[in-house]
């Protein structure tokens, strides 16, 4: 939601590389850098494309084991800066900025290990403004959904070869799927 009232959906894909430490004390923290690959912002009955870009995001976070059974929470910032072009109408091939900030995004996840394998639940909140650029002017917005609630699951192997598949059916909608060795 815009400060214009202006209330839009938007599709992102970004691709992200990650980079951690995980302590012996199960506290870790890690710094992710990417791009965002392409994207929409529909709404009003206007598309808007949005371009290639830059993402980033820092968090801690801490793992609690219980037996078989573990809670993770994490604390975490983030940020994205692309452009976007409306597709056509008065404002079609002119590139607006769109930029992204997550100030603070809190989470947990809870689940069970059984061998290599270990599903859990999740629960994320967040929150910070959207800037954008739109028919000549400044506009700030935020999320409609300050939360994310889904599952996933994690597939590792003696080797230090985890995969991953984290999906968010309700509140902010995001599927990803990630790779990761440990040394």
């Amino acid at each position: 939601m815009f400060s214009d009232d202006r209330e839009l959906d938007i599709v992102q894909y970004a691709v992200t590389v990650s980079g951690g430490y995980i302590g012996a004390s199960q506290w870790s923290v890690r710094g992710s850098l990417g791009s965002v690959l392409d994207g929409t912002l529909e709404g009003d009955g206007r598309t808007h494309d949005i371009g290639p870009g830059i993402v980033a995001a820092a968090s801690v976070s801490k793992q609690w084991s219980f037996g078989a059974w573990f809670v993770t929470g994490s604390l975490g910032a983030g940020a994205s800066r692309t452009t976007t072009r409306e597709e056509s109408g008065a404002g079609a091939g002119a590139r607006q900025s769109l930029i992204g900030i997550d100030v603070l995004r809190i989470g947990a996840m809870a689940g069970r290990t059984f061998g290599v394998v270990s599903p859990y639940v999740l629960a994320r909140a967040f929150g910070g403004p959207v800037l954008w650029t739109v028919d000549a002017m400044d506009v700030t917005g935020t999320d409609t959904s300050k939360f994310q609630l889904g599952a996933g699951v994690s597939v590792s192997t003696a080797g230090g070869l985890s995969l991953l598949l984290d999906v968010s059916a309700l509140g902010e909608r995001s599927a990803s799927l990630g790779m990761s060795y440990r040394l």
